[in-house]
């Protein structure tokens, strides 16, 4: 499956060969894509656990996901 996360860096300067290194050496996480204009990712995977762990990375790294196009962030209780 393929998804797009945009993010908002928490600090200026975000070193993106350090943010593509750490995610393409990510099990089950390939094809990945860094565009820094817009603050988005994309990337395949294999299960939504997989989901978890780039944000974790991407939050360790210093930036927020603020949406994905897998509709990830949406509320279960949400209509």
């Amino acid at each position: 499956m393929r998804t797009t996360f945009e993010f908002q860096p928490k600090k200026s300067g975000i070193n993106e060969r350090a943010l593509l290194d750490k995610l393409h050496n990510l099990p089950n996480i390939w094809n990945t894509t860094l565009d820094m204009d817009n603050a988005s990712i994309s990337f395949e995977y294999l299960t939504t656990s997989d989901l978890e762990v780039v944000r974790r990375e991407l939050h360790e790294l210093g930036c927020s996901v603020i949406n994905d196009t897998g509709r990830f962030d949406i509320p279960e209780n949400h209509p």
